[in-house]
């Protein structure tokens, strides 16, 4: 029999799909509230009981529409248990929201029992959106640390900044809420320091300079960003020049803002688009794929030249400053190469 509450249907869920002590075969818990679990959120401590079989973004919807209870009282997702509490409820079918564990080849920099540091690869998206149900970081993340199911929001667990699917790099996923709330806190306050490489086309008249612009809604494209007069969200990159390889340069990016695409956007901006950016910079693009036929061994390059170096920011249990880096990709490397001969 179909439950109907609040404009949500859900189909009863059978014993052959979940096996948990505190769900009968028709799907309904009957939940007491452990001592160890006193004092915790409702919907966190359904969320670490029941994973990863139900999300706990489903779970607070249940808890939000009254179809569970808590000692037969209608309760906010944010009330605190007691020992002894009961929760009760039909839960219904399980969610689909949190990504399933998938076995992916990832490489770990570092891990703790608060953090883990990842060198995201090219062609990787983070976490599972419109058209992604599998195959992201967060489905090869789940496979190795299952525990992460229960950090932050179910549809994207652990995940406290990202990079675009072709953007690689140093990367930090929150093991434990108690990290993710640090980290998340830190990006806010704008403490956590990032520097990206990138390659873009042109030889770029300063060594360095701060990039002060605005960033907002492409005005023709709004899936895209540009830099935009007003109206926009205040946006400040810091770039270096690391090295000058003819018709195209080496730079080294800080930015001091966390806008979307907000390097891509500043660099394409100034008139120097990073190499293989098809959204901000397609013009350059078609130069970038002039030049390569006239050398005997064309880079290898499938995307935009940026990388995320470094990150550094304090650790969420110890508090001391910690830094981490990953190597520059074979594929930047071997197009910094072929600048450099080009040059000679």
């Amino acid at each position: 029999m179909a439950v109907k509450k609040a404009g949500c249907e859900r189909q009863m869920a059978s014993q052959k799909d979940i096996s948990h002590p505190a769900i009968d075969s028709n799907g309904h818990l009957s939940l007491e509230v452990s001592a160890g679990e006193a004092g915790s959120r409702v919907d966190r401590m359904l969320g670490r009981a029941l994973a990863p079989h139900y999300s706990r973004s489903y779970l607070t919807a249940l808890l939000v529409e009254g179809i569970l209870t808590v000692d037969g009282k209608t309760v906010r997702p944010a009330f605190r248990v007691s020992t002894g509490t009961m929760i009760e409820g039909d839960l219904g079918e399980p969610t689909d929201a949190l990504p399933g564990p998938e076995p992916m080849d990832l490489e770990i920099i570092h891990e703790d029992e608060s953090i883990i540091i990842v060198n995201k690869p090219t062609d990787l998206i983070i976490h599972p959106g419109s058209g992604s149900r599998s195959g992201t970081l967060i489905n090869g993340l789940l496979h190795r640390y299952p525990e992460v199911s229960v950090v932050g929001r179910a549809e994207r667990p652990g995940i406290v900044h990202r990079l675009d699917k072709n953007t690689t790099g140093v990367m930090v996923v929150a093991r434990t809420n108690e990290a993710a709330r640090s980290l998340v806190n830190q990006f806010k306050a704008k403490t956590v320091e990032k520097t990206y490489v990138a390659i873009v086309w042109g030889e770029m008249p300063f060594d360095s300079d701060w990039i002060e612009l605005q960033i907002g809604p492409h005005p023709a494209h709004p899936q895209l960003r540009a830099v935009v007069s007003d109206g926009g969200q205040t946006a400040s990159t810091f770039y270096e020049v690391k090295e000058r390889l003819g018709v195209a340069s080496l730079v080294q990016v800080t930015p001091r803002s966390g806008r979307t695409h907000q390097i891509r956007v500043h660099l394409e901006h100034l008139g120097f688009p990073v190499i293989g950016d098809v959204q901000y910079g397609r013009l350059a693009l078609e130069s970038y794929r002039r030049w390569i036929t006239h050398l005997p061994e064309p880079p290898v390059l499938g995307r935009q030249a940026l990388h995320a170096q470094t990150l550094s920011f304090e650790h969420p249990v110890t508090g001391e400053r910690v830094e981490y880096e990953a190597p520059l990709p074979s594929d930047m490397e071997d197009l910094i190469e072929k600048f450099r001969s080009a040059k000679e």
